[in-house]
Formats: C-alpha cells, structure tokens, sequence
C-alpha cells in the first residue's frame, strides 16, 4: 500500500509541473493564432461571411445597441456628434468602430478630449472634455474663439460673450501668458476689452471700451510687472479715472499719457518721472 500511494503521489508531482507547462504552450498557440489569422489569405477571403457571422451572433446574444449616453456636452451640435459616432440604435454593439468613432468626435471644434466606452449588453458610454474659450480672436476679418490652451477653435463668431478680442498673427499662443498676468489685478483685469499684439513682441491693452477706452502700451519684456505698475497708479492715484486716452509704460522709468479733450497750453500729452 505504501507503494502505491507513493506513486500516485510522484504522479500528481509530475502532473503540476506539466499543468504550468500546457498552459503556457496554449497561450502561445492563441498568440500566434490571434497574429497569424487576421493576415491570413482565409481570412481575407473569407472576412465579409466571418463578420456578418459575429455580428448575428451578437445580435443573438442580445449585445444590440439600444442607448448612447454622453456626458460633458454643452457647445458641441447633438447632430455633429451623432454623425461622427457613426453608429445606430440596433445594430449589434460589436459592430461600433471605437477607434474610428473617437477619432472623428476628436476632431469636432469644441471637442478637447474623448473617451468612449461599450457597457455590455446594449450601451455605448462617451464622456466628452469640451475646450473653453477665454478669448476671441480677430484675424483677416473673421472672429475664432481662442481656448485656454491658446489654440484656435475653428467655429465662427460675432459674439463676445463677455471675452477679450485678440488681435495679431501670434496672438491666440500668446493669449493664455497674457490671460495669466492680467488676472493678477482684477481690479483692472475687469476692465480689460481687447489686447493687440504689436510686431509679435508685445501688447497694447484697451481699457473700457472698444472705440473709446484707454488704450495701455505694455514693454516687451516684463508686462507683468508694468501690469502691476498700472494698478498701483490707479490705487494711488486714480489715473484710470482721468480724461485721458491713452498710458504709455513701455519705458520703467517713465510715464506717458495722452489726455482726451481740446489741447491746453498747446500740449495734448504729459510725462512725469517713476512715480
């Protein structure tokens, strides 16, 4: 007896080192399998009869698209959205190109980011990242909103809504620098209504008004600081309350502003030294 169970034990040894060695040998053979098939000249041939065959047996199984949900959409058209998914209510959920359908929701205007997903049986589940405009640019005639990555959102508009219009070749690269220092005085950061950029080096800010406001010549280096330089002035002394049409700071040292209304004492600017 006692030789007996001990070579049913040397054979349940030799079997648990065979079990690891099988399954390994299968996984390759599916490896090779899944590589070698789809290049295949059966497959090739045969791919058309092979994928209605799949698709019916989804179909059986009761993997048919029956919802689509989507979150994040706010600017982007339904319709827009609906004919770059590609995809319609009943067809076997298997059926749905992923790959394909993010691609072309990607390069919807206001699409930042996709991200789709099959929630077996019968959904389709797409969360949309939208680009958010912080600025309108105005090039050639035509109106682009300008998101906060500085990239143009090829979707016309005449409409504002509350956003600065830049101006310039660079401008849309160089709006979210601008956005940055800008916000770092709300007092005056609210009041801006357009930036221009001038030879790609630097800014001049309007103030209030499009037509009528105080126009603002920032340096080309260091805008910040001259940024900071103007709202220091107007704290202290309330320069933006003045009848005055425009404020030079490009120089550190120096003050610049032109006063609206008739000349006196035959000058129309003013200078004084660093305050």
């Amino acid at each position: 007896m006692g030789r007996v169970k001990g070579g049913e034990k040397d054979k349940k040894e030799k079997a648990g080192k065979i079990r690891p060695f099988t399954t390994a040998f299968a996984l390759l053979l599916l490896s090779v399998f899944a590589v070698w098939f789809p290049r295949s000249s059966f497959y090739a041939e045969q791919k058309a009869g092979l994928i209605y065959m799949f698709q019916e047996a989804a179909l059986s199984a009761g993997l048919r698209l029956d919802e689509i949900f989507v979150t994040g959409r706010d600017k982007t058209p339904k319709k827009d959205l609906l004919d770059a998914l590609n995809a319609a209510r009943g067809m076997p959920l298997t059926a749905v190109d992923i790959n394909l359908a993010r691609e072309n929701i990607q390069r919807l205007p206001w699409v930042k980011s996709v991200r789709i997903e099959r929630r077996l049986p019968c959904c389709l589940y797409i969360r949309i990242k939208e680009r958010t405009p912080v600025a309108v640019w105005q090039h050639k005639g035509n109106y682009n909103p300008v998101d906060e990555d500085g990239q143009v959102i090829e979707i016309p508009t005449d409409k504002l809504n509350g956003l600065p219009l830049v101006v310039g070749e660079d401008a849309p690269e160089k709006t979210p620098e601008f956005l940055e220092f800008i916000a770092q005085e709300p007092s005056i950061e609210k009041r801006v209504k357009a930036a221009v950029r001038v030879g790609k080096r630097r800014w001049n800010v309007i103030l209030d008004d499009l037509e009528k406001g105080i126009t603002v010549y920032l340096p080309e280096k260091d805008p910040a600081s001259a940024w900071g330089r103007l709202a220091r002035l107007d704290r202290t002394q309330a320069i933006l309350k003045r009848k005055i049409t425009l404020i030079d700071l490009r120089l550190p040292d120096k003050l610049t502003v032109r006063i609206d209304g008739p000349k006196r004492f035959g000058k129309k600017s003013g200078s004084a030294r660093k305050e």
